[in-house]
């Protein structure tokens, strides 16, 4: 804590050197492109690092969810927090995220220290904010004089629904436009400053809100028999996407010993339709005492677009009295 408190006053010197200039501009630099990273669905995310002037593409499985937001936590590296800069550019699918997808926090803040106020996004260099820290926590801390007013300055969610490849791979880049703030300077210091403070990402992923758009379930009426008896297993599948879903094909799991009976797997005849649902059905025979567990019913399908997508069920139990 010490060492943290040290840096208030070096840290307040540094925020009014980088804000001492807000006016655009922009340079044709030649950026380069590192090699892409995938992330499942459902999976923690990814830690990204953006050097000055570069861009970087991170491939993101999208969950199939009705809503799908992109999220992330980032910073501009740098040994003692000073202030920051808009030069965080963010697109998916080649499409620009502004400010109008901003949805966790208001687009305007504070700065505590001198109720200076500003914008998470600029319009005139097309690029979000980023403090400069060496950590995030510091601009979210009440107990610092610098701290930021309102929301986390760190945290940004933004809503991708419309844009988004749902139950498929999307890119992400995430580009550095330091080179271009820099060149509004012509002091060698203030350049070497956005040069050594590379964009930091930890984590960045696709979450989902509200129902699948397209559901594969599996139930099993009734769930307790006697030997010799028969449970009902359904498979239900819901589309909910704007458009039908084609080449379906349905693989269920093994019906396990105990159990008796032939599950179902093949491929659909007809493309389901936006808001419609198939149903197919098939029994089980109880053989033995015991409790038995149904396997996930797996689908494969084409949404509208093109796009392929791997769906899952749940698994159901049945038990044999």
């Amino acid at each position: 804590m010490v060492i943290v408190r040290r840096f208030a006053s070096m840290g307040f010197l540094a925020f009014m050197l980088v804000t001492a200039v807000f006016i655009a501009g922009c340079t044709d630099s030649g950026k380069t492109t590192a090699l892409p990273t995938t992330v499942p669905a459902g999976q923690s995310g990814q830690a990204l690092t953006v050097p000055y002037g570069e861009d970087v593409p991170v491939t993101l499985d999208s969950p199939t969810s009705s809503e799908v937001y992109l999220t992330m936590t980032a910073r501009a590296n740098s040994e003692k927090p000073g202030g920051g800069r808009s030069f965080m550019r963010i697109s998916v699918n080649g499409k620009e995220i502004g400010s109008e997808r901003l949805v966790n926090k208001n687009l305007n803040f504070t700065y505590n220290i001198n109720d200076f106020r500003t914008a998470y996004y600029s319009q005139n260099m097309s690029a979000w904010y980023l403090f400069f820290s060496p950590d995030f926590v510091w601009y979210a801390n009440q107990n610092h004089v610098d701290y930021i007013s309102e929301g986390n300055p760190y945290e940004y969610k933004f809503e991708v629904t419309d844009i988004v490849n749902r139950g498929a791979p999307n890119e992400i880049i995430i580009e550095n436009i330091g080179d271009e703030v820099a060149a509004q300077y012509s002091n060698p210091s203030d350049i070497e400053f956005y040069k050594s403070a590379p964009i930091i990402i930890n984590p960045i992923r696709l979450e989902g809100k509200g129902t699948d758009v397209v559901q594969i379930t599996k139930t099993a009426t009734p769930t307790r028999i006697i030997v010799g008896k028969k449970s009902v297993v359904t498979l239900t599948v819901k589309n909910d996407l704007p458009g039908s879903i084609s080449d379906v094909e349905i693989d269920d799991a093994d019906v396990p010993s105990g159990l008796i009976g032939k599950t179902v797997t093949g491929k659909l005849e007809k493309p389901i339709a936006s808001g419609e649902t198939y149903t197919v059905t098939y029994e089980v025979t109880a053989d033995k005492v015991g409790t038995y567990t149904l396997g996930a019913a797996t689908m494969t399908f084409a949404d509208s677009t093109g796009n392929y997508q791997k769906l899952s069920s749940g698994t159901m139990t049945v038990t044999v009295i």
